[in-house]
């Protein structure tokens, strides 16, 4: 079974990868093409699996998908200066990965909103009839690692999950 999140940009997908990391799962936080498509891991985090979720879900049948979530305008609030801090960055093929899922490389208010809301409603539209292959969670709103344990059938989940990536923005 392989495990993909589908939570954009700063909603937890490193505390989630970090977490499935500790229970035994060799997961890879922002994969790319190979690695999201190779036999040779448990699965991958992060937007590089947005685009091809679907492609995922057919090409490695059973999987289970992380729907990593937060509040919208808190994310909001927090991707301006979240992207800032990469504007000076050269990766091209961050900057085109962030155009295709949020229309714009950096923080567009009426884009990112957008994108937020088309995203929500695609993910949750293409599992609408399959609960148990889709977990939806909001780590940084106060969900607790039992919601996680209990959707991939783990036992013995922490009180709480740990902090990777936290920033203050």
């Amino acid at each position: 079974m392989k495990i993909f999140g589908l939570g954009l940009s700063r909603t937890g997908t490193t505390t989630l990868t970090e977490t499935l990391k500790q229970v035994g799962y060799n997961v890879i936080h922002y994969p790319n093409h190979n690695q999201l498509f190779s036999e040779n891991n448990n699965g991958a985090t992060d937007i590089p699996v947005i685009p091809h979720y679907k492609e995922l879900d057919k090409g490695f049948p059973n999987s289970k998908f992380v729907y990593t979530i937060r509040d919208k305008q808190e994310w909001l609030n927090r991707m301006g200066p979240y992207l800032e801090r990469k504007r000076s960055w050269r990766q091209t093929t961050q900057k085109d990965l962030r155009t295709q899922i949020y229309g714009a490389p950096f923080f567009e208010l009426e884009k990112y909103a957008q994108a937020w809301d088309k995203h929500d409603k695609d993910v949750k539209d293409y599992f609408v009839n399959r609960p148990n292959d889709l977990l939806v969670i909001n780590i940084l709103g106060g969900d607790k690692p039992k919601k996680l344990y209990d959707f991939l059938e783990i036992d013995n989940p922490p009180d709480e999950f740990g902090h990777w990536n936290k920033l203050k923005t």
